[in-house]
């Protein structure tokens, strides 16, 4: 199993042949990554390995805000009514071809919900949110604890109580 640092996305890293397999995906990365982290709209952590630039694998977070009756009962009840949720939304989170099967999903996972808890030391994050882009990675995410608030199926959050229980090492990468 390869060794892979992650790494905020730079210019020097390549994602020209970049293809998880879903052309949206495959897409972003190579046309609209550098233009968000330019915009201040989201930042792209891209998974290397330590001796080249080739991007294997990406996430990219961003704030958010969850409606409060998006959430379920049992935890909208612990929430203030009438105000946005904060949190965490990993906007994109996607493996390319050559590298899928190798755990790479699952630790670019843990790396994102590690700098969300990283984050709410600083900010207020309630949640960690994504919106799964199908009912396969809707299932990936599930196994992780994430579920689905009320406003869409494929809309799934995880709490950042539930994530600070996992240990993960929060230390700047």
């Amino acid at each position: 199993m390869p060794e892979w640092a992650i790494e905020q996305l730079t210019g020097n890293h390549d994602h020209s042949g970049f293809d998880c397999g879903k052309q949206s995906l495959s897409e972003w990365i190579q046309r609209y990554a550098g233009q968000n982290d330019k915009r201040d709209t989201s930042r792209t952590y891209v998974a290397v390995r330590p001796v080249d630039f080739r991007v294997f694998g990406y996430y990219s977070l961003s704030s958010y805000q969850i409606r409060f009756e998006d959430m379920p009962a049992p935890i909208a009840n612990r929430l203030p009514r009438k105000q946005p949720i904060p949190a965490a939304l990993i906007g994109k989170l996607a493996v390319d071809k050559n590298a899928q099967g190798q755990g790479l999903g699952e630790i670019l996972l843990m790396s994102a919900l590690g700098r969300a808890v990283l984050l709410s030391q600083q900010i207020a994050i309630n949640a960690v949110v994504v919106d799964a882009i199908d009912e396969q990675a809707k299932g990936f995410y599930l196994k992780y604890g994430f579920r689905a608030l009320l406003d869409d199926p494929l809309h799934l959050f995880i709490p950042l109580s539930v994530v600070r229980q996992l240990n993960l090492n929060t230390q700047a990468e």
